[in-house]
Formats: structure tokens, C-alpha cells, sequence
């Protein structure tokens, strides 16, 4: 209930000082099941994804912000699931594999952490791979260009859903991890050299 009284107050703070232009929108997954890989620059990345759908979103969220009680309370009520990002917690594992159980949309910062010294995509963790598989759910990998700045175009891209459906009914082994690691690493870095390219070629335009 809490979530629905917010996000209309929360949306149109969000639409009102800041301007995002995505590409890519066909491949949002809106209904269903699915998981969402976004890197991350800021905490305002939140508030990017989640406005790209209709319903809601929960996301993993760093243990670290729960300890303000209030904040920690809010964060529950909005379906934000804390997690140990050094130690993830059994109970944080199950509970964002019931977000996917129950056909709900489970938001990941597969990085693991913000970057705070330029935008190109950290190392990424195997952890989201382990929920998909588990999960038997599509990841859909998005990229921020950018930090999200009030008044200032803030570019996004949204990929393909990736599939690791052959992986489905088999045993979750390391080199299984590993390796569907790698493919949503190398997508994600795709993905970002061509919003890039994209960013770049619309700056090259203006100047002319």
C-alpha cells in the first residue's frame, strides 16, 4: 500500500527535474517474471529503473542503508529486500527467489557497488547468474551513460533479455556461474559501448 501512495509523489519529483531519454524500450519485460541488471553510478539509479515500468520493481538493496530503523522500515514497506554484499544472508538468497517464484520483477546492481570514479562497467558479480538459473527467470540488462544530474539529459539502454533457460534443470555448479557470468558481463559491456557510440554521435550532431 505504501509503495502506490509514494511512487505517483516520487514519479513526478523524478519527470520533473530530471530528463531521460531511453533506448531500447521494446525490450522491457513488463508483466511477468524477470530480472533486471543495471550497473550503478548513483542512488538515483533506483528511481531510473523503477520508472521504466508500470508495476513495481524490488530490489536487492545493501544491508548498510537498514540500519537508520526508519529508513530500514521505509525500504521493507517499499519491497526492498536487504543484502549482505559481502556475505549474502540464506534468507536474503530465498527471499528474492520468491520475488521471481511469485512472478514479480527483481531489480540487481550485479556490480555489487556504486562507481564513484568513472562510468565504465565494474567487474560483475556472479550472483545475479545464480538467481536466474535458480530462478529460472530472463535477465534484462540496462546501462546508465551517466549520473543523474537535475536538468541535465540522462542517457539509458536497455538490452535484449538474456536466457540461461539450458541451465534451468541442471545442478548449479561454479563453472556453470562462471560462465553465465561472463555472457551477462560481456552483454552489459556491449551494451554499454554501444550507448556510447550513441551518446557520442548525438554530442558530435549538437556541435555541428
Amino acid at each position: 500500500m505504501l509503495y502506490w501512495i509514494l511512487r505517483p509523489i516520487l514519479y513526478v519529483f523524478y519527470k520533473l527535474f530530471y530528463r531521460v531519454k531511453v533506448f531500447g524500450k521494446e525490450n522491457l519485460v513488463k508483466k511477468g517474471k524477470n530480472i533486471v541488471a543495471c550497473n550503478h553510478l548513483c542512488k538515483m539509479d533506483v528511481f531510473v529503473v523503477a520508472a521504466l515500468y508500470p508495476n513495481k520493481t524490488i530490489f536487492l538493496s545493501k544491508i548498510e542503508w537498514y540500519k537508520n530503523k526508519f529508513f530500514g522500515w521505509l525500504l521493507k514497506k517499499l519491497g526492498s529486500i536487504p543484502l549482505d554484499r559481502d556475505k549474502p544472508s540464506l534468507s536474503s538468497i530465498k527471499d528474492g527467489l520468491q520475488v521471481l517464484k511469485e512472478n514479480k520483477r527483481l531489480g540487481i546492481f550485479p556490480e555489487g557497488r556504486r562507481n564513484f570514479d568513472t562510468n565504465d562497467l565494474q567487474e560483475i558479480k556472479q550472483g545475479t547468474a545464480m538467481f536466474a538459473v535458480k530462478g529460472k527467470s530472463e535477465i534484462t540488462p540496462i546501462i546508465i551513460y551517466d549520473r543523474l544530474k537535475p536538468f541535465k539529459t540522462c542517457y539509458v539502454i536497455v538490452g535484449k533479455p538474456i536466457s540461461f533457460e539450458k541451465y534451468y534443470d541442471q545442478k548449479f555448479t561454479p563453472e556453470i556461474s562462471e560462465e553465465c557470468t561472463k555472457i551477462l558481463s560481456d552483454t552489459m559491456h556491449d551494451l554499454q559501448k554501444e550507448l556510447f557510440d550513441i551518446v557520442d554521435d548525438i554530442k558530435a550532431k549538437k556541435k555541428k
